[in-house]
């Protein structure tokens, strides 16, 4: 018999577990940080396996990991909201697993344990969902059609999906719920709309599908595919006007809506139950060897993970807690870049400089973007602005000696840093906000955003913008805003109308997006281009006809 440690993991993980014969010693708590060696010792628990799951409230650390000997695994669950700090965390155990399948490749970039793809999962109906057992038919179910989440102005393209299903449907809104109470009334519900914040697999596919609603969800990938079929147990929309169709499609034949839902519910229980994940992970388990990580190594990455978090503001502790826990760990570019950052942010330029002259006069990192952008960055943010420029040169000069580019203003030094960002891949930090006047640049569009704040006129940096965000799933309402600034400057060009009016329609804006796209058509037929217009718009073209009749 395996013994089990688990921390913050759902009653349904560990009912699962013990009922599979496995012996199981389960924390739930929200303390900031938790002493795995003391609280093993106290309990007089040897475990096999410790399993943390990401607490979705508050942050929850294990400490002293290095000193147990076992399979160490956590599970991140909103990855697409914590990349930037998961990798770094993930490291300190032998494997992540992720509810994204999209970000396996990612984490295996910047994460040193072994990645796996675990979706999150449904529920049965009963005691585990805290609802009455069974299905409901849909003929007595007292909603249309419900959405539960919040909506908030930090969100605004939840905000008109909300005003798009409240102006043309029965919507029944709720937020604030229990597990219970939501699924309690996803049982009397027959339609439920989903929207994803970042193009990620959610919780409201599962439970929907575990109350069998049918559920009708955006593309958010591949692997959607692979969880749900498109058509028979959900309903997969790109924008507004197939949102639209799908949902007068499933109102108007009640069969349908209830033929999917139930589909959606044998699926969910054939595939998609805690026992099932419970088998991927053992399984994967049995492929993992422990890491030779020791007490300083684990320590060191332990207070890399609180610098990024306190960079965005979320880290509990103190700055000098967290420069105290680097200057211990080993000398070079990681500790230094963060170290950088951390004095380029707070505004301690005597220690910003001290870390500079090391590298004034060597070769070390020449060829590292984070450390030479935050080198220039920082420096020209204090005003040294020959040193700004020095550590774009000794980066330009090893990474691209034939593209010689100087530096005229602070604002071009944020653009050429911006696309050195881009071509490394370091585009976006999901989750994060990043304010202009406090924050320092941490990705290309952080170094953009900056630059726009000092030269709002730019065109230029629209454009990069956009570029940047174009195809970014769950970013169409910041491309909205440099689009519309854009397309002021370019009346005439119906590829910049029409592709306002694509994103429009991504962001749930259908007068608007209708409108775009009919402005567009008319520019393109007036220039001779109407055939490209209806490559670019495809299969659109019929859904917009229905509407503009």
């Amino acid at each position: 018999m395996q013994k089990i440690f688990l921390v913050n993991c759902r009653k349904p993980m560990v009912d699962v577990f013990k009922a599979s014969g496995y012996e199981v010693y389960s924390l739930y708590t929200a303390e900031r940080e938790v002493d795995v060696p003391c609280e093993l010792e106290k309990r007089g628990f040897a475990p096999d396996i410790i399993l943390q799951q990401e607490s979705l409230g508050s942050k929850v650390f294990l400490r002293g990991l290095a000193l147990v000997n076992c399979i160490k695994i956590f599970w991140s669950v909103d990855t697409h909201m914590n990349m930037y700090w998961h990798g770094l965390y993930g490291s300190l155990f032998d494997g992540v697993l992720t509810t994204q399948k999209k970000y396996v490749p990612l984490l295996e970039k910047v994460c040193t344990a072994k990645i796996c793809w675990v979706p999150w999962m449904g529920g049965r109906l009963g005691p585990d969902t805290g609802t009455q057992e069974g299905v409901i038919p849909h003929s007595k179910r007292e909603h249309d059609m419900t959405f539960v989440g919040r909506v908030s102005p930090q969100r605004p393209s939840r905000q008109w999906f909300v005003d798009f299903l409240k102006n043309g449907y029965d919507l029944n809104m709720a937020d604030g719920l229990s597990v219970s109470q939501m699924m309690t009334l996803y049982k009397q519900t027959r339609i439920v709309p989903n929207e994803a914040l970042f193009g990620e697999v959610n919780f409201r596919l599962f439970e929907g599908g575990s109350c069998g609603c049918a559920v009708v969800t955006p593309y958010v990938g591949e692997e959607l595919a692979e969880l749900f079929e498109d058509g028979k147990e959900i309903a997969v929309y790109n924008n507004v006007l197939e949102l639209k169709e799908i949902l007068d499609r499933l109102i108007n034949n009640p069969k349908l809506a209830a033929s999917m839902g139930l589909a959606a519910y044998e699926r969910v229980l054939r595939d998609h139950m805690p026992a099932n994940r419970m088998a991927t992970i053992i399984d994967f388990a049995k492929d993992l060897v422990p890491q030779t990580l020791n007490c300083a190594e684990n320590d060191f990455l332990y207070y890399q993970v609180q610098a990024a978090l306190g960079e965005t503001g979320q880290s509990s502790f103190l700055w000098a807690d967290i420069i105290g826990g680097l200057r211990r760990g080993p000398g070079g570019l990681i500790k230094d870049t963060a170290l950088l950052r951390i004095f380029a942010k707070g505004r301690m330029d005597k220690a910003f400089m001290d870390v500079v002259r090391i590298y004034l006069n060597s070769a070390d990192g020449t060829d590292d973007v984070r450390f030479n952008m935050s080198a220039s960055i920082g420096n020209s943010r204090i005003g040294n602005w020959d040193l700004a420029k020095h550590f774009w040169y000794r980066y330009q000069k090893c990474v691209r000696p034939n593209e010689f580019e100087s530096p005229a203003d602070q604002v071009h030094l944020l653009m050429l840093w911006g696309r050195e960002l881009s071509r490394s891949g370091i585009n976006m930090i999901s989750g994060v906000v990043f304010n202009e006047d406090k924050d320092f640049p941490a990705c290309a569009a952080h170094c953009y955003f900056a630059a726009l704040r000092l030269d709002s006129k730019n065109i230029e940096i629209y454009k990069r913008l956009d570029s940047l965000f174009d195809g970014v799933m769950g970013a169409e309402y910041m491309r909205l805003g440099f689009l519309s600034h854009l397309s002021l400057h370019y009346p005439e060009d119906w590829r910049m109308s029409a592709e306002l009016g694509l994103v429009n329609l991504k962001v749930f804006r259908l007068k608007e997006g209708v409108s775009e796209l009919n402005n567009s058509k008319k520019i393109a037929i007036a220039g001779g281009y109407k055939r490209f217009w209806n490559r670019k718009i495809g299969s659109l073209e019929k859904l917009l006809e229905i509407v503009n009749c």
